[in-house]
């Protein structure tokens, strides 16, 4: 899985960030499960539409959350480049990681995808 984060200057990109096959870390696993509803987001009632509502929620009530967590996913990323990111970028991030958290915690428990 490959993420990207852009960093703005105004409304020009100045730094683009990739985050290629990053290992999921427990830690941050961790942080995910903390901050959603796993039931809700893997009921199978939600197309993609609904469940990228949810993860704007959930970025919304834990944005504070997210900086050391992206700071994480992306090497390097400092505090004032953060403020210069983009939040409909930040929740397509969260939203990737949150459903390849899923996909990997379904991959460990051999458990079925719905």
């Amino acid at each position: 899985m490959e993420l990207k984060l852009n960093i703005y200057d105004g409304k020009k990109v100045e730094k683009t960030y990739t985050a290629n096959d990053f290992t999921l870390m427990t830690g941050v696993c961790e942080d995910i499960l903390n901050i959603v509803d796993i039931d809700k987001l893997t009921s199978g009632k939600l197309d993609n539409t609904a469940l990228g509502i949810e993860v704007v929620k959930i970025v919304a009530k834990s944005f504070s959350k997210f900086k050391p967590f992206l700071q994480d996913v992306f090497e390097g990323l400092t505090d004032e480049e953060y403020r210069r990111t983009s939040i409909k970028e930040v929740a397509a991030v969260v939203f990737a990681i949150v459903k390849y958290t899923i996909s990997e915690l379904y991959d460990v428990g051999g458990t079925e995808k719905n």
